[in-house]
This record gives structure tokens, C-alpha cells and sequence, in this order.
């Protein structure tokens, strides 16, 4: 939230979905657009507004909509920025609370079931953590 206050002083003429998309993935935020009313200039939008926003987006569940199943399975590419990740906790660095594990970080491995022991083993360091905090 802060950061969106922040950014609302030093580029508050520019839209708020650009100014979401240098903090959030480009295509998240143009999935979740009209979802979220993302429109207008970023210095148009209230304490109150940007607050439900950052509300609204905490709560944001990924609803995926079906599979191609394993006929079609394999590895993703790309993902989060491992220097924007703890390595030992996968917590982002950024933002507190946030965790990213498996295909969503940007780690590739061969086919063989290196990938299936990337996401069980990033899983079980944010389990570790997430608990422990």
C-alpha cells in the first residue's frame, strides 16, 4: 500500500494499472483489470481507494479453469527472480509475508523429476518458515 501512496507523489499523473504492473506482473494486472476497477489516473485514487485495492488484492484467489492433463505436461520457463527471493525461506524480499515456491520461481531443472523435487523441497523451506514465524 505504501508503495502505491509513494508512487501516487512521484507519478501520479500516469495510470494506475502501469504503475501496478512495476510491482506486479504485466499480465497479472492486465488479467485482473476489470476485476479490480483499474482505471484512472493513479493521482485520482483516495487513501480509501488505494487501501480496498490493496485489500482487494491480498484476498485474490488463482482460480485455474482446467488441464491438458499429463499428456501435455512439462516444465514452465521463467517466473519470479530468485535474487528477489530468500533462499532459504523463498519469502520475497519485498514484500513480507509473500512466499513463491515451485515452477513460479525462476528455476529449471532437466525432465526426470528434478522439477517435482524443486517444488517439493521450495514448498517444504516456506512451510518451514511460514510456521516457524
Amino acid at each position: 500500500m505504501d508503495a502505491l501512496r509513494d508512487k501516487r507523489q512521484t507519478a501520479g499523473r500516469r495510470n494506475i494499472a502501469t504503475e501496478l504492473s512495476a510491482l506486479l506482473p504485466a499480465r497479472l494486472v492486465g488479467h485482473i483489470a476489470d476485476d479490480l476497477g483499474l482505471s484512472g489516473n493513479l493521482a485520482d485514487w483516495s487513501d480509501a481507494r488505494v487501501t480496498d485495492l490493496v485489500t482487494r488484492l491480498r484476498a485474490w484467489h488463482l482460480r485455474p479453469s482446467g488441464t491438458e492433463g499429463y499428456r501435455t505436461a512439462e516444465v514452465t520457463v521463467g517466473g519470479i527472480n530468485t535474487d528477489d527471493l530468500s533462499s532459504k525461506t523463498m519469502a520475497a524480499k519485498s514484500v513480507p509475508g509473500l512466499y513463491f515456491i515451485g515452477e513460479a520461481v525462476d528455476v529449471t531443472g532437466w525432465l526426470g523429476g528434478y522439477n517435482f523435487q524443486w517444488a517439493w523441497s521450495s514448498g517444504w523451506a516456506a512451510a518451514q518458515a511460514i510456521t516457524a514465524g
